[in-house]
């Protein structure tokens, strides 16, 4: 399986993403997946999943993950889904485990658009709303912080501690937007979702790049086109664009000559295809 790298500002991110083939990408610092699409043996040690649709490039390998994950005897994994597949889903996995003969342990939840869900001290994530040909949804993750509202900066800390002792919170919450993705979706995941567009680093599909398949092609097929992403380049904010999904009727030497012939100044120093590369050190 050939892996791909991506890092921005200490954040690593390492996996696969093939139109119609297989996405999961991995967030170590976080312990979690963006889909699980591929069987991956070497990822069953991540405790998390946040699936963005069930088509089965994203989907396939959740049955083998929480087999493998009840077999080795480990945690049970937590696995997010949209709300409208959390019934279906649970009977998927109730059906492989009577197949197998073997009781599967598995926290499944499905996520409203926008509801909050808390991964670690720090850091929450939302499921926002995504376009694509099934019940989908794109999610962002949150750092979150607590700093002294304004009118309380200058206090000493014997006066804040007071405050709180009295029931007063001189704080507030900052919360940053540090990574989105996307899943399948058409532009408007961009376009309709500004925590999207304020995120630090985007993951967004991109599966064509010519006019072979033409946006009217992407769109009716729920897909996000190279063309629509040049024609919308004022709306990214990111410090860093990821491009994944592309169709594999392009070969990586295409991938990058297209890219290259057609990103705007404004984009190309931001912008990256997730093809396989070279880890950084």
């Amino acid at each position: 399986m050939a892996i791909s790298y991506f890092e921005h500002k200490g954040w690593k991110f390492d996996g696969i993403s093939e139109g119609g083939i297989r996405t999961s990408i991995a967030f170590p610092a976080l312990d979690l997946m963006f889909d699980f699409g591929a069987v991956n043996p070497d990822k069953i040690h991540i405790s998390q999943i946040l699936l963005t649709h069930a088509h089965l490039d994203h989907s396939a390998g959740i049955p083998y993950y929480v087999s493998q994950r009840s077999l080795r005897g480990l945690s049970q994994p937590k696995i997010y889904v949209p709300v409208e597949l959390e019934e279906n889903m649970r009977k998927v996995l109730k059906l492989y485990s009577e197949m197998e003969d073997f009781e599967y342990g598995c926290h499944l939840e499905g996520v409203k658009h926008h509801q909050r869900v808390d991964l670690k001290p720090g850091f929450f994530f939302k499921a926002l709303p995504s376009f694509h040909r099934v019940p989908s949804q794109g999610y962002t993750i949150f750092e979150s912080k607590r700093k002294l509202k304004k009118e309380f900066i200058g206090l000493g800390q014997n006066e804040i501690r007071t405050m709180k002792e009295s029931g007063q919170d001189p704080t507030e919450e900052i919360q940053s937007p540090i990574v989105s993705f996307s899943g399948d979706s058409k532009i408007e995941y961009l376009l309709e979702n500004e925590e999207v567009r304020k995120s630090n680093i985007l993951f967004i599909e991109c599966t064509y790049y010519c006019d072979k398949r033409g946006v009217d092609r992407a769109r009716e097929w729920g897909h996000t086109h190279f063309d629509e992403i040049i024609a919308h380049a004022d709306a990214f904010q990111n410090e860093a664009i990821v491009l994944i999904h592309p169709s594999k009727r392009y070969s990586y030497r295409e991938l990058n000559e297209w890219f290259r012939k057609k990103i705007p100044d404004s984009l190309r120093d931001r912008t990256h295809l997730f093809i396989p590369n070279k880890p950084s050190v």
